[in-house]
C-alpha cells in the first residue's frame, strides 16, 4: 500500500512540473519572445487597473528609463539610470550619471541583485528633442534564458548570468549618431549569435557571440535608426530583418551579409518603429512620411518588385504597432487606427475618449513612446501621463477601459511586458506587477 501511495505521489509530483513548465511564461525581449508583442497565455486578464486596483505589488525603482521589463522563469530584469537626466528642470551634471541592472523577484518585487556601472565615454547631452524624451537606458534587455545581455550605447554590451555575475563586456562604437538623439534600440539574439543595432554608436548593425562577446560580422552603412530588428525564418532560412531609411533589409545572422533588401521601405531619413512579422510577410511603418508597407521574407538582391504585398499608410511614428487576429492596431495621439494585415486597407479610425485629469495630447514625434501589447484578446497601450487605454483586438472599435495612474510626476515610456497572466509596466520612477 505505501509503494502505491509513493507511486501516486511521484506521478502527481511529476504531472505538477510539467504544468508549471507548460504554463510558465517568459518574456525574453523587447516585445515578448518573437518582438509580436503578444502574450502566449491564455489567461484572463482584467480590464481595469490603476496604481492600486489589480496591483499584486509596486516597487521603487534606482532610477529612470524607457526600456522595458524581461522575464525569465521567476526573475525580472530591468534597467535603469539615475545621478543625471532624471529631471528636465534640473538634469545635474553628466559626471554624476549612473547605470543599473536589477533583478526582482516576479512574485513579490523584491530586489535579488542590482549592478552599478559608470558610463565609459561622456553621453550625448540631456537637451533638445531627443535624450530628454526617453533618457539613458532605453534599450531593452535580451535573455536566452541562460544569461541576460545589456546594451549601454557608447558603454558597450554586457553579458551577465541569471545570478548577476558579469561574463563579458564589449564595445560597438563610442561615436554618437547625428541628432544627438541618444541610444534606443534592444538587441535581439538568434542561437548563439547576439544582434545589437550600433547605428547612433558606429552607424552599423553588430552580431556578437553570445559565449565571449567577440564581434563575429559588422553590417555598416545604416545611421538614425532606432528600429529594433526581428528574426524571421529558422536555422539556414533565418533572417535579421531591420528597417532603415527608405529600405528593409534582411540579413544572415550568421555572417551579417545582405541577403535581400527592399527600396520600398519606409520612406524617412530616420526610422524608430520595428518592423512587424504577420506569417511570411514582414511589415514596416513609421517616419514623418506616414509610410506603411508589407514585403513576403525571402529571395535574393532587389525584392522591391516581386515581394511587395501592400503599399499604405503608416498608423504611428516612433511607437511599434502590433499585428493580432489578422489586423494592424496603432494608437497614436490619441487616434486609434485598424488596417488589414493582408491588404493594408484601413479597417476603422477612431478617437479615443477624453479623460478626466489626463495630459493633453503632445505634438510631435514625443507624443507616444510605449508601443501596445495584447493579451486576452485585449490591446493594452500606455500615454506617457500613465493612462492606459484598453481596446478590443476586434476589427470593431471598441474602448473596454481607461485605467489612470496617480499623477505623482511619473512618465511611462516602457512597453509592457507580460507573464503568466500578469502584466509588468515601469514608469520612471516604479515597476508594478498587474493582474488578478
Amino acid at each position: 500500500m505505501r509503494a502505491q501511495i509513493l507511486s501516486l505521489f511521484v506521478a502527481l509530483s511529476c504531472c505538477a512540473i510539467v504544468t508549471t513548465n507548460l504554463h510558465a511564461e517568459d518574456w525574453l525581449r523587447f516585445r515578448g519572445q518573437d518582438g509580436s508583442g503578444v502574450s502566449a497565455s491564455d489567461t484572463s486578464f482584467p480590464e481595469e487597473f490603476d496604481d492600486t486596483k489589480n496591483v499584486n505589488w509596486k516597487i521603487e525603482l534606482p532610477g529612470a528609463g524607457a526600456s522595458s521589463p524581461i522575464i525569465v522563469g521567476d526573475r525580472i530584469f530591468v534597467t535603469c539610470y539615475s545621478g543625471y537626466g532624471e529631471e528636465r528642470d534640473n538634469p545635474g551634471e553628466m559626471k554624476d550619471l549612473r547605470r543599473h541592472v536589477v533583478c526582482f523577484n516576479k512574485s513579490d518585487g523584491s530586489k535579488i541583485w542590482q549592478k552599478d556601472y559608470k558610463p565609459e565615454v561622456e553621453e550625448d547631452p540631456f537637451q533638445g528633442m531627443g535624450v530628454p524624451e526617453h533618457g539613458y537606458t532605453s534599450s531593452t534587455p535580451v535573455s536566452d534564458g541562460k544569461n541576460v545581455y545589456v546594451f549601454f550605447g557608447k558603454s558597450g554590451v554586457l553579458a551577465f548570468d541569471l545570478d548577476g555575475k558579469e561574463l563579458w563586456k564589449t564595445s560597438v562604437g563610442e561615436n554618437s549618431g547625428r541628432m544627438k538623439w541618444g541610444s534606443g534600440a534592444s538587441p535581439v539574439l538568434h542561437e548563439n549569435v547576439l544582434v545589437v543595432n550600433a547605428a547612433d554608436e558606429s552607424e552599423s548593425l553588430v552580431g556578437l557571440d553570445t559565449k565571449t562577446g567577440e564581434e563575429l560580422w559588422r553590417c555598416d552603412g545604416i545611421a538614425n535608426v532606432w528600429s529594433t530588428p526581428i528574426v524571421v525564418g529558422e536555422g539556414e532560412d533565418a533572417s535579421v530583418v531591420v528597417s532603415v531609411p527608405y529600405e528593409i533589409w534582411g540579413l544572415n545572422p550568421k555572417s551579417g551579409k545582405l541577403r535581400w533588401y527592399t527600396t520600398n521601405g519606409v520612406q524617412d531619413s530616420s526610422v524608430s518603429a520595428s518592423p512587424m512579422l504577420h506569417g511570411d510577410k514582414v511589415i514596416a511603418m513609421g517616419g514623418r512620411s506616414q509610410t506603411g508597407v508589407s514585403i513576403r521574407t525571402g529571395g535574393k538582391g532587389d525584392v522591391t518588385e516581386s515581394h511587395t504585398e501592400w503599399s499604405g499608410k503608416s498608423i504611428a511614428r516612433i511607437m511599434t504597432p502590433i499585428v493580432y487576429d489578422g489586423h494592424v492596431f496603432g494608437i497614436s495621439r490619441g487616434i486609434v487606427t485598424c488596417v488589414s494585415a493582408e491588404t493594408g486597407e484601413e479597417v476603422y479610425k477612431k478617437r479615443l475618449p477624453a479623460t478626466e485629469g489626463a495630459a493633453p495630447a503632445r505634438r510631435g514625434p514625443s507624443s507616444n513612446y510605449c508601443s501596445p501589447v495584447a493579451a486576452d484578446g485585449k490591446i493594452f497601450q500606455f500615454a506617457k501621463d500613465g493612462t492606459c487605454y484598453v481596446i478590443a483586438a476586434s476589427e470593431k472599435f471598441e474602448v473596454l477601459a481607461v485605467n489612470k495612474f496617480a499623477d505623482d510626476g511619473s512618465e511611462f515610456n516602457s512597453t509592457p511586458a507580460f507573464s503568466d497572466g500578469k502584466m509588468f509596466v515601469r514608469s520612471n520612477k516604479y515597476l508594478y506587477s498587474i493582474g488578478q
